[in-house]
């Protein structure tokens, strides 16, 4: 059984899918109008382990994430580079600039996270191929009265809602005491949202009954769901910075336009800080993907900092948190990268022991996987999780280096521990690939790490060290094992 946080009613419940053995999901997704940071990678990972779990669990899993690709934000890039090329100023010109700036940053959006290992959605709506859709949605809730146009712009009217406010635990009258007020007259009340926007000069702008304009952001998501997942799916999912306002409007449009409950379940993932600030560009905080593969090269550390956080936690990055998730999958890589150099020295074959050993492997591989899927089962509760992928690894040394097992024994059940780690840490998303001892220096190291093996034999143990320091200034880690010394890059 499987329980779900609700934002909804704040409590966890027992996830049950509207069909059975299938998950409908839908996220939102980026408004591309830069490039994207961690912060984006963490809420892309945690949805993206929460689909591989259900898929894990035998679920048909249909993933939904949209792409804002009209918005004030991604105009004012537009008229910016416009303005940096020195071009004159027209509304088609900007128009074709808004989809060229949409379109470049949306590949950069889908090429980090082809990196990080996170998979695509199932589909992927953008909102400037569902204008028409929502102008149809538009036009339902005015019918319905839920709705008011005021000359070419449109505005729900949240009074007319009578659930406003149940997402964000709020009525409309604490609301307004949050909320700046709108000095927008055409409003009849201040909470009012915009529907269907006005065209502003030289904007994008599409025909409608109202007049030539945008849709505004909310409506987006109402359309794009219920279009694709029908008036009323499974989970919601995104940023707790969404709650308010935006996923409150999305209930607020879905279920005046259908009648209908929208979303069962609503799940929120905590946001991220850098080193106890919000991250900024103007406070040089600002870390992108980019950046931190450039520095770190394995996405595997990011993913690792982040599971050691339950997702509807805050998380606070930090380098000395990195280089922590970096010895962690050091003590991972090290277990399977032995039990891949000696499974195969040992061929339990007709022994006796075979039995034997395939029961204690069973045995500890079952104790392990249960309580694995006991975590995550319970809210996706990844730090528990992954606490188990390090139990497996601190129990498959102590077989290694047991003095009771054979030499057979010893690497048949570590070779099945392995196998558990491998495949749970799938599901969590993480690579494990194997150490890298390729490269352009691999002769120079190998010289070296030959070197100091033979000065350890002559008992030159300054020059042994003198060239361990230096193995490490190049990003070598050098491994004493009983068959010789292995080494691999940091």
């Amino acid at each position: 059984m499987i329980t779900i946080y609700n934002t909804l009613s704040r409590k966890k419940e027992e996830f049950k899918p509207l069909q059975e053995g299938k998950v409908e999901m839908y996220v939102c997704g980026p408004t591309v109008y830069d490039v994207p940071h961690i912060g984006h990678a963490r809420s892309a990972y945690v949805f993206d382990v929460i689909r591989r779990y259900f898929a894990h669990k035998s679920h048909d899993v249909l993933f939904v994430r949209n792409v804002t690709d009209v918005d004030d934000k991604i105009i004012n890039k537009a008229t910016q580079e416009l303005k940096e090329l020195g071009e004159a100023f027209s509304a088609d010109k900007l128009k074709d600039k808004v989809t060229e700036v949409a379109e470049r940053y949306l590949e950069i959006y889908h090429r980090e996270l082809e990196v990080l290992n996170i998979d695509p959605p199932t589909k992927e709506p953008k909102a400037t191929e569902n204008i028409e859709k929502m102008i149809k949605f538009i036009e339902v809730l005015i019918e319905k009265g839920y709705a008011y146009p005021v000359g070419a712009n449109v505005y729900f009217s949240v009074e007319k809602f009578s659930g406003y406010g149940k997402l964000s635990n709020q009525n409309i009258d604490e609301i307004m005491h949050g909320v700046r007020k709108d000095v927008d007259e055409n409003k009849q009340h201040p909470l009012d949202f915009a529907l269907w926007k006005e065209v502003k000069k030289d904007e994008p702008s599409w025909a409608s009954p109202w007049g030539e304009g945008r849709p505004g952001w909310h409506i987006e998501c109402s359309v794009m769901s219920t279009d694709i997942l029908g008036h009323q799916f499974d989970i919601h999912g995104g940023g707790l910075d969404l709650i308010f306002p935006h996923h409150e409007n999305e209930i607020a449009q879905a279920e005046a336009a259908t009648g209908k409950a929208f979303a069962n379940y609503w799940m929120h993932n905590g946001l991220l800080s850098v080193d106890g600030e919000k991250m900024s560009k103007s406070l040089g905080n600002f870390i992108t993907i980019e950046d931190f593969l450039k520095k770190y090269k394995d996405p595997d550390l990011l993913k690792i900092f982040f599971l050691n956080s339950h997702y509807r936690s805050p998380v606070d990055y930090g380098n000395e948190k990195i280089e922590e998730a970096k010895r962690s999958k050091e003590r991972i890589m090290i277990f399977i990268n032995k039990v891949n150099r000696l499974i195969h020295k040992e061929d339990i074959g007709e022994k006796e022991s075979a039995v034997e050993i395939a029961q204690e492997t069973a045995s500890r591989l079952k104790d392990f996987q249960e309580r694995f899927e006991k975590a995550m089962n319970d809210d996706f509760n990844t730090p528990s999780a992954l606490a188990i992928i390090f139990e497996a690894v601190k129990a498959g040394n102590e077989y290694l280096s047991s003095e009771e097992l054979q030499e057979c024994q010893k690497i048949h059940i570590a070779g099945g521990i392995r196998n558990f780690i491998l495949r749970y840490s799938n599901i969590l998303g993480l690579s494990l690939s194997p150490i890298e001892t390729e490269g352009k220096n691999k002769e120079e190291i190998d010289k070296l790490v030959q070197g100091r093996t033979e000065a350890r034999k002559s008992k030159d143990f300054a020059r042994a060290d003198e060239i361990r320091s230096e193995l490490d200034r190049m990003g070598i880690v050098v491994e004493d094992t009983p068959e010789g010394p292995i080494w691999r890059r940091k």
